[in-house]
């Protein structure tokens, strides 16, 4: 039962920083600009099936996942270990390394199916936008565990706290923007659609765009399901050989 004491950790701070604008609002603004400008001005001018606002919903709450589930789990441990130096107190308690990490990665989920669900609510209201089956969950629950277990990679090998800006930069920028949230990636260059094909966002989009399961849905599962505990293996690696010098 480790891992639910480094959980309930990683929520309480979660809690404590829920109530602070600063702290939300960022989280969620850039969501909820993409959602109304795309979705009003594009809406009708973008053949999809099924229509272009769910389509469009969909792509949103798959790059909210995204972003939470990299972003905030990233900086909550390049921030413990290099400012507030509190993350050597987690490493030396007697919690096992693989508890350790599925405690922070699970809280990383937690957070990413918290503000994945605002947006989801939002588009309820906003355009009647809702579920179309369980591959809803599966590609929220999966890519909240890919993405946060990247988070946890990231977090432990960053020197300083800005360096998670470059890979922002490098390499959630251009999932962002190229990895079927706005628009199919069919409508892209060949060269281009290829190698988006190979973006885990992209698997994220295809559970949440699914009417049910499907040899695609689970290939998509699958993806993320690898590519998550690849990273996870990964941090759980960098984790046990963690030091302050």
């Amino acid at each position: 039962m480790g891992w639910y004491a480094v959980y309930c950790r990683e929520m309480l701070l979660l809690w404590k920083k829920i109530g602070r604008m600063g702290y939300v609002f960022p989280s969620i603004i850039s969501p909820f600009i993409y959602f109304f400008a795309f979705g009003l001005g594009l809406d009708g001018r973008v053949s999809v099936e099924g229509g272009y606002l769910p389509f469009l919903a969909s792509g949103i709450i798959g790059m909210t996942v995204m972003t939470n589930g990299f972003q905030q789990t990233a900086s909550s441990i390049s921030a413990g270990r290099l400012y507030f130096r509190h993350f050597h107190s987690l490493v030396l308690s007697p919690v096992s390394h693989v508890a350790a990490a599925w405690g922070v990665v699970l809280a990383g989920m937690s957070r990413a199916a918290i503000f994945g669900s605002l947006i989801l609510v939002v588009g309820f209201i906003s355009f009647g936008i809702g579920i179309k089956s369980s591959t809803w969950f599966a590609g929220v629950l999966l890519g909240g565990f890919c993405f946060s277990s990247l988070g946890l990679v990231v977090g432990m090998l960053v020197r300083q706290v800005d360096d998670i800006s470059l890979v922002n930069s490098f390499f959630i920028t251009p999932m962002t923007f190229f990895g079927g949230s706005f628009f199919p990636i069919q409508n892209l260059p060949a060269w281009l659609s290829f190698l988006a094909g190979w973006f885990p966002i992209g698997a994220i989009n295809t559970l949440l765009r699914a009417n049910a399961w499907s040899g695609e849905a689970w290939e998509a599962a699958l993806i993320l399901t690898g590519l998550g505990g690849v990273f996870f293996a990964v941090g759980v690696y960098l984790y046990s050989h963690y030091s302050e010098y």
